[in-house]
């Protein structure tokens, strides 16, 4: 499990495979503090460490993996959000985030509001029930927060912090694709309330609570 609290980024130094699986190096920020078998999100998306050495770490990417996520956009110097699998005795700061993608969604604006960022993005509506505003959404594994949800995309701000943190430190340009990972606790509501089929809107379950 992660919180969404990135801890470190690092750039892609080889992407090889088959159009079906990958194999991704990336460098490798923790130095010796890792071991072949842990978790770490690579821009939210569970993946674990293979091989490491001082320099690089090594993953192995399921074909189920590389069609629901960004992994077969990456290029050597792509730069990748990281963070590692959550101490049953660290501080939760963040959300609880599965490292698990559900869909990929489009920058559709990018608004700068003196030293922060508002990023609207577009996704399939297929998924709204999922989100609702002020609830907690995981970009490329960043915990934020919602600031407005509609029926095919969702608003966040960015503070200074965040933007020095993690991989937006390039501000996205519009058109660019990411990974989300909708709250788990708005999937849970959902599918008991609503008995999934029927897709809920959780917003309209929160205002009637």
């Amino acid at each position: 499990m992660f919180t969404g609290i990135i801890e470190k980024t690092a750039k892609v130094t080889k992407i090889a495979g088959s159009s079906k699986e990958r194999v991704l190096i990336i460098e490798n920020p923790f130095g010796m503090e890792i071991s072949s078998g842990d978790s770490i999100s690579v821009d939210g998306v569970c993946l674990t460490v293979e091989t490491y050495s001082e320099k690089e770490i090594k993953f192995f990417v399921s074909e189920a993996t590389v069609l629901k996520t960004l992994v077969s956009d990456y290029a050597p110097g792509t730069i990748v959000n990281l963070e590692r699998a959550m101490r049953a005795d660290g501080r939760f700061d963040g959300h609880i985030v599965q490292g698990h993608v559900d869909t990929s969604a489009v920058v559709k604006s990018v608004k700068r509001i003196e030293k922060g960022v508002e990023i609207r993005f577009g996704f399939d509506p297929g998924y709204s029930h999922y989100i609702a505003d002020r609830g907690s959404v995981a970009v490329n594994g960043i915990s934020l927060t919602c600031s407005e949800a509609g029926s095919d995309f969702f608003t966040v701000s960015l503070i200074p912090e965040t933007l020095k943190r993690t991989s937006f430190a390039t501000v996205p340009s519009v058109g660019r694709k990411v990974n989300i990972e909708f709250d788990i606790i708005g999937k849970y509501v959902a599918k008991i309330l609503g008995k999934e089929k029927e897709k809920p809107n959780i917003q309209n379950l929160l205002e009637k609570l």
